[in-house]
Formats: C-alpha cells, structure tokens, sequence
C-alpha cells in the first residue's frame, strides 16, 4: 500500500472512490437527496480544484485507487482552523488500515504547517474510527450537528 500526494490525473478515481461511499455506505444514515447532493458535488473537476487548495492523499494498491482523504484550511491564513476532509475508503479495502495511514499523513502535513489541532465532520458510522486514532468529540458533546455530523478534534504534538 502506498500512501502519495493526489495527481490530477487520478481525479477521476478519487471521484469514483468517493461517489461509490457516499452511495453504498453513507446512504445507509443519510436522506437520498443529501447523499446525491454530495454526489454532485464529489466530480472529477471539483477534485481537481479543490487540489488546489487542499493537500489531497491518495492510498494506491499497484494503480489502483483505494482511499483518499484530504487537509484543508477553514480558516485564515493568520488563523488556520484545519480539517481533515473526504475520508474514503473503497468498502472492500476497508478494515486493513488504510484510513488509519491516510490520516496520518493528513496529520503529519498538518503538523508541518504548524496546526496545534485537526478537526473532522465525521459522517455516522465514522465517529468510532475517530475515536481509535485519538479524536475527542468537540466540546466533550457525543451528538450530530445541524448537518449531521459528528464534530471531533485531536490536539497535534
């Protein structure tokens, strides 16, 4: 397994890995017009631009796309506010640590730019893998937010 940087190039898998979650996992906590919303919204061309500003990894098995999972900055530049952002794992992949290598290098690039904590939208059925890696509901509060999401935050050392 081999953790990289996103290529533009592997847009359309990283789209497709996405997609693929959203429909067949996500889909069963969340209402059909929210899951094609973000569907939508999960398009090759909005992966590449949102490489732009985003610091986007990909975990690779030979060519193939396997997970993804992405840094970005909710903030300013003055205060950076950093999230982990569009964690996936392809469901037959899933279980075999991949989203665990895909967050630590989120979090080692987020350390490089200096940020004292990560924080994570987790989607239901997430929030335990949050957990195992050392992330605390924001607020000590175990509750979905106004999107439905659970809020949760790790400090960087």
């Amino acid at each position: 397994m081999i953790i990289e940087k996103f290529q533009p190039s592997q847009a359309k898998a990283v789209s497709d890995l996405i997609r693929r979650g959203l429909l067949e996992i996500n889909s069963q906590y969340y209402p059909l017009e929210f899951i094609t919303s973000l569907v939508d919204h999960f398009s090759p061309a909005q992966i590449r631009e949102n490489a732009l500003t985003q610091h986007i990894f990909v975990a690779r098995e030979g060519e193939a796309v396997v997970g993804t999972a992405g840094l970005a900055n909710f903030g300013s530049t003055e205060q950076p506010n950093y999230y982990g952002v569009a964690v996936f794992v392809l469901p037959e992949y899933t279980g075999r640590g991949i989203g665990r290598q895909l967050m630590a290098a989120v979090e080692a690039r987020a350390r490089e730019l200096g940020a004292q904590k990560l924080t994570v939208r987790a989607a239901m059925g997430a929030q335990e893998f949050y957990v195992k890696l050392g992330y605390r509901f924001q607020g000590g509060k175990n509750e979905l937010d106004e999107k439905g999401y659970y809020i949760l935050e790790k400090e960087l050392k």
